[in-house]
């Protein structure tokens, strides 16, 4: 199912590179639609259990050209007509009814390739399987978080010249690698889900000598960059500010500013911020810039500022006033902190940069930041959560910035692998974070391993629906593409755009999830293993299940399985005894039977979402 979906995705992919890119004079809003993905339910008739595939069309529907058969020139009109809203283009091409032609309705058709009039779909196997084993009902408990989640978008879009809102609910995004005005990729991060793109600017580059920057003349501002962003407001950027001018630093470029230059600083956070206020509210500081300034490592991931974590502080101080004096939307962001005081042992990361910086916050109160962001990657969860020591809670990317197993020894003195959170709280803080790195590695060197990736497509789930649950504000996969020159390949696109697994799966977990909020972490007494995550939508539960041992996922075994009964108690008053059961990648099977007091499934690592039906 795997091969045949990744197979698909790699037709739909080549087809929209051939597209034409079009940016019209109205902007495309921040509060647009998440793409939708086919109404599947349409497909369903037997309620017995048996496996539903992808909404199915009939071959003749789709052969445009009239041949007889579905082929090339059949994908592309339809491809041809992407994102279109024309009543035409609808009445021909919006197969699954959302009133706009999107990826779905090209993947409906390239199902079809092939095939002739009265050629039948052929019919995949489910993932998740029908079991009569009863076991132990699940107990709701509470998993500590500072916001309820969801991934739906604003209502409202705002045109250009208009400051741009911060996102109220947490936002999907991805790090393009530098190549966020590439119209292609472009579109397949807006396609696969994505609200926000990571991007950054440079000071140096903005203002390589020290110029009055209230003179428009002045400054060289990216200017053409962020028109791409402002005429296409599909992808809101989050902006890393970094790279400092040689003017302003004693050292490096990429740590702390002299204090003579804080007030030149001010001034250019104050014109950048007005200059784009219409574009995006969010701005963060640097980049693992807790690395050390001295002795400079080369660590080159756009921040130094380690062992100077108070002067870091004193600059959020002077970046947030000047923010937020040129837009009162604006969000000032603590930059993602690399922080793995464990794995790396102080080497290139400053392992107490958190509590210098929070400790000068508490000692001066001022007004410093809106979201803390920090990187988290699954290589190093069992620092965090210590394997299963605390299965099934508080496991991953939540140990590390709600509740590690290290913070009942909690000691501001003693390197160790603290909760964000903890920190936080220890210094009279709780302020919102956010991750600005999460992803998998699919290779050994720039080697792929065909295994891997279909592990990273379930890590994309595992880690999103993970940091809803701890209420992060932005969860960001890195990377959109593979790098390439020799790098570890972590895209969810190979370098020429063929699609993984995990390309697949972003968009189902968008659609699966928009308009919910993070409810609660269920634990099924004696069943330490199961993942089970609830959300709600006006009182509509909707889970996400699979399995997990506490290990990192390329260790842990990617058939072993475990089975939860599904009642009313899981599903509240929407309990009919019938549930849908949608896998990573969009296939959809129902199991039980009307008035049924609950259903049995069993599922591997391999996530499921579950909702009655």
């Amino acid at each position: 199912m795997i091969k045949k979906i990744t197979i698909l995705f790699t037709v739909v992919v080549g087809l929209i590179l051939s597209v034409t890119y079009v940016v019209s004079g109205s902007a495309i809003g921040a509060s647009q639609s998440l793409p939708e993905l086919p109404d599947r339910s349409a497909a369903v008739s037997d309620l017995s259990g048996s496996y539903h595939a992808l909404m199915a069309v009939d071959p003749c529907d789709v052969d445009f050209n009239g041949n007889g058969v579905v082929d090339v020139d059949d994908i592309m009109e339809v491809a041809n007509c992407w994102r279109s809203t024309d009543p035409a283009d609808i009445a021909l091409y919006d197969l699954d009814g959302d009133e706009i032609v999107t990826i779905a309705d090209i993947m409906l058709v390239a199902a079809q390739w092939g095939n002739t009039c009265g050629t039948p779909t052929p019919t995949p196997t489910s993932t998740p399987t029908l079991t009569s084993t009863p076991t132990p009902t699940a107990t709701p408990t509470s998993t500590p978080t500072s916001t309820p989640t969801n991934t739906s978008t604003p209502t409202t879009t705002p045109s250009p010249g208009t400051p741009v809102p911060p996102l109220t609910v947490p936002g999907l995004a991805i790090d393009m690698g530098g190549q966020d005005t590439d119209p292609t990729r472009r579109n397949l991060a807006a396609a696969a889900g994505f609200r926000l793109h990571r991007t950054s600017v440079s000071w140096a580059s903005i203002e390589p000598t020290n110029v009055d920057l209230t003179n428009p003349a002045n400054g060289n501002w990216p200017d053409s960059t962020f028109n791409v962003y402002r005429n296409d407001r599909r992808l809101i950027p989050y902006v890393i500010v970094m790279n400092n001018p040689s003017w302003a630093v004693t050292e490096q470029a990429c740590g702390p500013i002299k204090s003579s230059c804080l007030d030149d600083f001010g001034e250019f956070v104050y014109q950048l911020v007005s200059r784009y206020a219409d574009v995006t509210p969010y701005w963060a500081f640097y980049n693992e810039e807790d690395q050390w300034t001295t002795p400079y490592v080369g660590h080159n991931a756009g921040g130094c500022w380690g062992g100077n974590g108070a002067e870091y502080a004193q600059m959020l101080a002077v970046a947030w006033d000047a923010a937020h004096s040129a837009n009162p939307n604006a969000q000032v962001i603590f930059g993602a902190a690399a922080y793995e005081p464990v794995m790396d042992g102080g080497a290139t990361w400053d392992r107490f940069f958190f509590r210098d910086a929070f400790e000068y916050m508490e000692d001066h109160p001022d007004d410093y930041v809106d979201i803390i962001l920090a990187n988290q990657y699954n290589a190093f969860r069992d620092d965090w959560d210590g394997a299963s020591i605390t299965s099934p809670e508080n496991q991953e990317i939540i140990a590390k910035f709600r509740q590690a197993v290290s913070d009942a020894s909690f000691n501001s003195s003693t390197p160790g692998a603290y909760s964000i959170y903890k920190w936080q709280t220890e210094y009279g803080l709780n302020t919102p974070m956010a991750t600005g790195e999460v992803g998998l590695q699919v290779s050994v060197g720039p080697v792929d391993v065909p295994t891997m990736e279909e592990l990273q497509a379930r890590h994309a789930v595992h880690v999103n629906v993970r940091g809803m649950a701890a209420g992060l504000k932005i969860i960001c996969w890195y990377t959109l593409v593979d790098k390439g020159g020799g790098e570890l390949n972590y895209g969810l696109l190979h370098g020429n755009l063929t699609p993984r697994p995990a390309y697949a799966a972003y968009p189902v977990l968008a659609q699966q999830l928009d308009g919910y909020e993070f409810d609660q972490q269920l634990v099924v007494s004696g069943k330490p293993m199961i993942q089970a995550y609830r959300f709600d939508q006006g009182g509509d539960k909707k889970l996400v299940l699979w399995r997990d041992d506490g290990q990192k996922i390329k260790k842990q075994s990617t058939t072993a399985t475990e089975t939860m009964t599904i009642s009313a108690t899981e599903l509240g008053a929407g309990w009919t005894g019938r549930v849908r059961v949608t896998d990573k990648l969009g296939s959809v099977s129902t199991y039980g039977s009307p008035g049924a007091p609950s259903v049995s499934l069993t599922f591997s690592s391999d996530p499921i979402y579950v909702e009655a039906y």
